[in-house]
């Protein structure tokens, strides 16, 4: 990760917590990013249809990324976008997920979703934000609008970034499926699941990507201040939450 330190103050889900994030800094490759690169091309092709997804509106932002990205020296394809998507699976460590604005609302479009927590790309393709986020706990109610004027406001060129925090009972990164859920206060094989998320609209078409790099971690090597930050927070938390976060 890029040094992003998890704090009692940066916890709360209903923080969203953004930061700028340098441009030249953005998708850009980390110290030791070859074995996740080596398995998001695994999954890009043995699990295709499970971790690469693109709606006809989702074609020109794909390639319009891709073009950004082909300009800094990747050796990305042109021409379908699953064929891009795959290819980009490969190329970045990142997560990337591609919100298009329909007139009403951002919906989600066409991306690259290896390293899931809990969820799966096909049963949230071209849906909106709102829809997308409907398992969260006060999303709709706290979240929606402050999300939604964000992503309006958001100028090509600029990016901003974000940490998010996760635990759960195995260290797989591809993790589409519920687990178990775990005590943070406990010992055994518990994981940190830390997330960076960045924002950046395309200057063309104005799509967002939305992307997330993924780091697990187990829950004993995580540093003790993370450790005591998020037990704090997590004794905070709502019934829903602790529920959506599978915490006991």
């Amino acid at each position: 990760m890029s040094g992003l330190v998890l704090t009692p103050a940066k916890l709360s889900p209903l923080r969203i917590g953004l930061g700028p994030l340098e441009m030249d800094a953005w998708l850009r490759p980390h110290p030791g990013d070859a074995p996740l690169l080596a398995a998001r091309r695994r999954l890009a092709a043995e699990q295709s249809t499970e971790v690469l997804a693109a709606l006809p509106a989702g074609e020109a932002p794909v390639a319009e990324l891709a073009a950004i990205l082909r300009a800094r020296g990747l050796p990305l394809p042109t021409g379908e976008a699953q064929d891009v998507l795959a290819a980009l699976a490969g190329a970045v460590a990142e997560d990337l997920l591609l919100l298009t604005f329909d007139g009403a609302a951002y919906v989600l479009t066409a991306g690259v979703l290896c390293f899931p927590n809990r969820w799966r790309l096909v049963d949230k393709m071209g849906r909106t934000l709102t829809a997308i986020h409907g398992p969260v706990p006060d999303y709709e109610t706290a979240l929606a609008s402050p999300v939604d004027r964000f992503l309006e406001r958001l100028r090509p060129g600029r990016a901003f970034v974000r940490g998010n925090w996760g635990l759960a009972s195995s260290p797989d990164l591809h993790l589409p499926q519920s687990v178990p859920p775990v005590d943070p206060n406990a010992e055994g094989d518990i994981y940190l699941r830390k997330e960076e998320q960045s924002f950046v609209k395309l200057p063309d078409t104005e799509a967002v990507v939305f992307s997330i790099r993924t780091a697990v971690i187990p829950w004993a090597e995580a540093p003790e201040d993370e450790r005591h930050a998020i037990r704090e927070a997590a004794g905070l938390l709502s019934p829903e939450w602790r529920a959506y976060k599978s915490l006991k």
